[in-house]
């Protein structure tokens, strides 16, 4: 098992020396090279004695319950959390086939693995939960004594939240990316895919954060407003971990980095905004992809009925 392990190992590291020069994100690889670490963690912790001739689509199976049990606490791994698990693999065992001395094909191991994702409407805070998390960032805004990291967090939130920005695209943004225009701040940069991508928000919704990074923290405007006090750049796990914090202390239960761009989603279409103007705020290829926000809610469907009822 440990010689099988070893040689695994070696072959991720080519595929991630080759991602990097293929010029993947930082986020991408950093994502990949989670899922391998689990896997060799897997592998050297199961029973059945692995190696490449004897991988089998069970032992796939087996991993995703091994990753499932670890979510426990947190909840069970989404579908389309799965599928992009077995889409790392399968990649990683393709770059095997390609590069091992030996003959190997591990299409059977994968070709049928498939999980159908349920059709779920993308859950936003609610007017109560959006209370309190303003709440909680004036009083933190307010507070003599606020801290680089809580201040940096409720920024990263509300680029989230009111500029409906990727987890991944809030990570990249200066703080020389906010261009005055008019009453808004314009925010330039490259998204999803490499695409530019621009986006209005309020300089009122961000002026106070914006002008403490600069006069208490000092902070320079070619500086990422993600890095930690180490002057790293802030991962996707870190930023969950952020968020996680911030809906503690406003006293909500929800959970996830992605609900916050759901919610400027549902906020904007709410608002009666043209869809394929949504679809170009959030930055989708396909206005399918904007067309799972505008599903009402309850509440709107009763207002609604109470319309036309005798």
């Amino acid at each position: 098992m440990k010689l099988f392990c070893e040689k695994l190992n070696g072959f991720i590291n080519s595929l991630l020396t080759k991602m990097t020069i293929e010029n993947k994100s930082k986020n991408t690889i950093k994502t990949y090279t989670h899922t391998y670490k689990m896997f060799i963690e897997f592998c050297e912790q199961s029973d059945k004695e692995l190696s490449f001739e004897t991988l089998r689509e069970d032992d796939i199976y087996s991993y995703i319950s091994y990753r499932s049990s670890i979510m426990n606490k947190q909840g069970e791994l989404s579908a389309s959390t799965i599928n992009s698990i077995v889409s790392h693999l399968k990649r990683l065992f393709i770059h095997i086939e390609r590069n091992s001395n030996e003959l190997l094909d591990f299409s059977k191991v994968f070709d049928d693995i498939k999980i159908k994702p349920t059709k779920k409407i993308p859950k936003g805070l609610s007017d109560k939960e959006l209370s309190k998390l303003d709440i909680y960032i004036k009083d933190t805004i307010n507070n003599p004594g606020i801290t680089y990291q809580a201040l940096r967090n409720i920024l990263l939130l509300k680029l989230m939240l009111l500029g409906g920005l990727r987890a991944s695209e809030t990570l990249t943004i200066k703080l020389s990316d906010f261009i005055a225009d008019g009453e808004f701040y314009k925010i330039s940069f490259f998204g999803k895919g490499k695409k530019h991508r621009i986006v209005y928000v309020l300089k009122s919704d961000f002026k106070d954060e914006l002008e403490l990074f600069k006069t208490k923290f000092n902070i320079q405007d070619s500086s990422l407003i993600a890095l930690t006090s180490n002057d790293t750049v802030m991962d996707r796990f870190q930023l969950s971990d952020a968020m996680k914090y911030i809906y503690k202390l406003s006293n909500i239960k929800v959970s996830g980095v992605h609900i916050l761009r759901h919610t400027a989603a549902k906020r904007l279409l709410a608002n009666n905004v043209n869809i394929t103007v949504v679809q170009s705020i959030l930055g989708h290829s396909s206005i399918q992809s904007t067309t799972i926000y505008t599903n009402p809610t309850e509440e709107i469907m009763r207002a609604e009925m109470l319309k036309v009822k005798l």
